[in-house]
């Protein structure tokens, strides 16, 4: 009974502390991500080279302890000392700093707005040593593929008299 204990425990502690789902989002991805969540086409490549300079695109990321004992989280490194709080909803953006740990970044992004509209990209480090008056990544392939995918399908419709 003693061993069934100690294994139930084990098993828990293990699903307890086991790292977020997350992913390394691709380039075109994130771009995705960021035109559904309606960010202006001028500035993506300045939330894509954010996303690189602050976590490698890595969605799962947390870093720290910084300023105040604060950790930052998700592929944004949104950071619990004035934006979200650890265990439990809070911050100004009203949530808890795990929900930014996942591989759906629409609540990392919506925070990220946040951020944005009261202090800019100098908000984030990164951004201002990597991407600040620096080559920004190149996206023209991200809507270039799609162009051509609208374009074939198109293509195809009207080749086909049935449809």
């Amino acid at each position: 009974m003693r061993g069934s204990w100690v294994i139930l425990f084990v098993l828990t502690i293990v699903t307890v502390h086991s790292p977020a789902e997350g992913r390394i989002l691709a380039q075109c991805e994130a771009v995705r991500e960021l035109e559904r969540a309606k960010i202006s086409k001028t500035l993506i490549s300045n939330w894509v080279c954010l996303m690189q300079s602050e976590s490698g695109m890595n969605t799962a990321l947390v870093t720290g302890p910084k300023t105040a004992s604060s950790y930052s989280h998700g592929i944004l490194q949104i950071n619990s000392a004035k934006w979200c709080t650890r265990g439990r909803t809070g911050g100004i953006c009203n949530k808890r700093c795990e929900d930014f740990l996942n591989d759906d970044i629409q609540d990392d992004i919506a925070c990220a707005k946040k951020i944005f509209d009261r202090d800019g990209f100098k908000a984030w480090d990164g951004w201002m040593k990597k991407c600040k008056n620096k080559p920004l990544p190149n996206l023209a392939h991200c809507t270039r593929r799609r162009r051509m995918a609208t374009e074939i399908e198109t293509a195809e419709v009207e080749a086909d008299p049935i449809l």
